[in-house]
């Protein structure tokens, strides 16, 4: 007796935003935007939809069916991925099939009839074989009743690790080409899964490798011809920048913080202290993740907060040339034991601000130097401040260790070349709390 067939159809899914940015993603995919199609899965996933889609099961089996043309690739998946349906899934489209096994709802194997995608083809591709030494393999293979892969572990052509990256491979090239299918039909069938799991997808995960695949360095290079490029975060981030960093590395959690709609790359690597290249892969990595997206506008605009940072590392190496020169006259070359000393006592929080910075060599201290430790260490935009106090703790560690010789702090001579530094900043620097805060440095400091 056959079994009846549920055809999948738009209305079981519900009318939600997830679903919208489901279709989206898949236009701006089938169009070969990625970076859009990126961007789109990326806020579906952000919602955390998780709603099951209803699906039958007849005598005790789920088996569904739909076409691409009523209903996007990932809504099938997703179908699957709310029921825990374990089986086996066919879609095909112009001659071509595909199998998909689904252990649990989420995607495990993959199968397919293209020749392009057979594991022989991502096997030359990852292991010194010629054409002819491959083909020959596969006939050892054939002969025997096995498996090629399986075949070439035992011969010890290949490890079992290698074995299980091409077959990944072999995975995520198959379902990559299947979202830009647009038409076709699919089908799957509930059944108990023997074989073991290559990968361990859920649909949106599906979804963000094959956009990263088709969405290269180069090509995402090619299309800044210079650095006056303006990026800003993806819509959807509104809101969600705290979670959003909690899931980033410490440079990329920087680089996104700095982007705003309104610096463009040169400026971000100028704020950063890093060089181009590095900049460049965090922005293709943030935009291949869907997080941020490039501008239509090319534009120069004047960076307040890089310029006030700049001019307050300027007064605090400024501040620093003077207290290194007074205890230098005094002391000679011992100044340097005392820097070191100063800077074992820094707090923790305060000594990665000084990493790689020329301390014994005052006339050599950089703004890019610091702006590069703020980077590495402090990426969050409240911790922006921090470099200020930690020049504050090293000042008064150099004033404490000097006092064991000089009897006091400061010279008058030198605490009156601070005041005119102090001066300075309050008839030049806008109000501001960095400004406010490096004026209480400097008084401390001075009385």
């Amino acid at each position: 007796m056959k079994r009846k067939i549920q055809i999948l159809k738009k209305s079981a899914f519900p009318s939600h935003d997830f679903f919208q940015h489901l279709v989206k993603g898949t236009a701006y995919y089938q169009a070969h935007n990625l970076e859009r199609a990126a961007e789109e899965w990326a806020a579906a996933k952000w919602l955390n939809y998780d709603a099951p889609v209803q699906l039958k099961r007849l005598d005790g089996r789920i088996f569904c069916g739909g076409y691409l043309s009523e209903i996007p690739f990932l809504f099938f998946l997703h179908a699957l991925f709310t029921n825990k349906a374990s089986g086996v899934g066919v879609i095909k489209t112009n001659g071509v099939a595909k199998n998909l096994v689904f252990n649990k709802g989420r995607l495990v194997r993959a199968g397919t009839t293209r020749r392009e995608e057979r594991i022989g083809n991502f096997i030359l591709k990852r292991a010194n074989f010629t054409s002819d030494k491959m083909i020959l393999l596969l006939d050892e293979a054939k002969q025997q009743g096995k498996r090629i892969g399986r075949y070439m572990v035992e011969r010890g052509l290949i490890t079992e690790d290698v074995l299980h990256e091409i077959l990944s491979l072999q995975v995520e090239e198959i379902i990559s080409d299947i979202f830009f299918w647009q038409k076709g039909h699919f089908y799957f069938l509930e059944k108990p899964i023997i074989r073991e799991a290559i990968v361990n997808y859920d649909p949106l995960n599906v979804a963000r490798i094959a956009a990263q695949r088709g969405f290269n360095f180069k090509d995402f290079r090619n299309k800044m011809p210079n650095n006056k490029i303006i990026f800003r975060p993806s819509p959807y981030t509104e809101g969600k920048k705290d979670e959003i960093l909690k899931g980033l590395n410490v440079n990329h959690q920087y680089i996104f913080s700095l982007i705003d709609g309104a610096r463009n790359i040169e400026q971000l690597i100028k704020f950063s202290g890093t060089d181009e290249v590095s900049i460049i892969n965090i922005l293709y990595q943030l935009s291949a993740s869907g997080l941020i997206r490039k501008t239509k506008e090319v534009a120069e605009y004047e960076d307040k907060e890089f310029s006030e940072i700049s001019k307050i590392l300027q007064v605090l190496f400024e501040v620093y040339k003077i207290i290194y020169k007074q205890i230098y006259a005094e002391l000679g070359v011992y100044v340097l034991n005392i820097i070191a000393r100063s800077q074992i006592s820094l707090r923790n929080n305060h000594k990665n601000i000084f990493i790689h910075v020329a301390l014994d060599t005052p006339e050599q201290l950089t703004i890019n130097s610091i702006l590069k430790n703020i980077a590495n260490h402090y990426p969050e935009s409240h911790q922006r401040a921090l470099f200020i106090d930690a020049f504050a703790d090293l000042f008064e560690n150099m004033l404490a260790e000097t006092k064991r010789y000089f009897g006091s702090r400061l010279t008058a001579e030198t605490a009156e070349r601070i005041r005119v530094e102090s001066t300075n900043i309050m008839r030049f620097a806008k109000e501001s709390e960095l400004k406010m805060r490096l004026l209480g440095v400097l008084n401390k400091i001075t009385h």
